[in-house]
């Protein structure tokens, strides 16, 4: 019994959370059309590159996804790194968008984490999060590095699958660089749980029951 029950719980953890069906970034330069444009459909989607133009190189983005509610992370997009090499102001507007995410329709509660860790003087950067397309949350304008942002948004999902999707608008004043991230994460329900601590906290449960009536029968 105890043995089938722990099984039941590491096969349940192991098939939790399924990937997003696909991760696709683009960028444009500005307000031109887009630019450049590349996907994953793993789960994890990591681009490097020049931007056609000249102006913004892509020294590291990394994405991944989760693709079931309430899994915590639907969209991590923790590590963009980007700088610019040519002289004068410009707008670089890069979106990840994670396509493909299920879950119930209804009233959902996510969460929108905000970071700039590196920003150059003169340089600003506004960051948002989307679901289907419609705006979830907005830091407003970062003109400082070190800076970070919370929000908490409650969105009906009206249909599954649907999208997460993040934005960075970054306006840049010569040579320089910006280093930051946005994370999306479903804000799990009292009955819901959470996620999989709240997985491992009920096979805990269920196994100490499990052992409790072992004893009783013993005795």
């Amino acid at each position: 019994m105890t043995r089938k029950l722990l099984l039941s719980c590491a096969l349940a953890l192991a098939a939790s959370p399924a990937l997003a069906d696909l991760i696709t970034l683009t960028a444009n330069v500005d307000g031109g059309p887009v630019e450049f444009t590349t996907s994953s459909s793993t789960g994890i989607l990591n681009a490097t590159g020049a931007i056609p133009g000249g102006i913004f190189t892509l020294n590291s983005v990394t994405a991944t996804s989760q693709a079931v509610l309430p899994a915590p992370g639907l969209l991590d997009t923790n590590t963009l790194n980007l700088q610019q090499t040519a002289t004068g102001s410009h707008s670089l507007v890069i979106d990840i968008t994670a396509s493909g995410l299920t879950g119930a329709p209804g009233l959902d509660a996510f969460l929108s984490s905000f970071s700039v860790s590196g920003l150059t003087a003169g340089w600003n950067a506004e960051e948002q999060t989307f679901i289907d397309g419609g705006l979830l949350a907005d830091t407003g304008v970062f003109t400082t590095p070190s800076a970070s942002a919370f929000s908490i948004n409650n969105h009906v999902l009206a249909s599954s699958p649907f999208s997460a999707e993040v934005r960075y608008t970054i306006n840049s004043n010569g040579i320089g660089g910006f280093n930051g991230g946005i994370d999306i994460s479903a804000v799990p329900g009292p009955i819901a749980g959470a996620g999989i601590p709240g997985l491992i906290s009920a096979c805990f449960g269920l196994w100490a029951m499990a052992k409790r009536r072992r004893s009783r029968n013993l005795a």
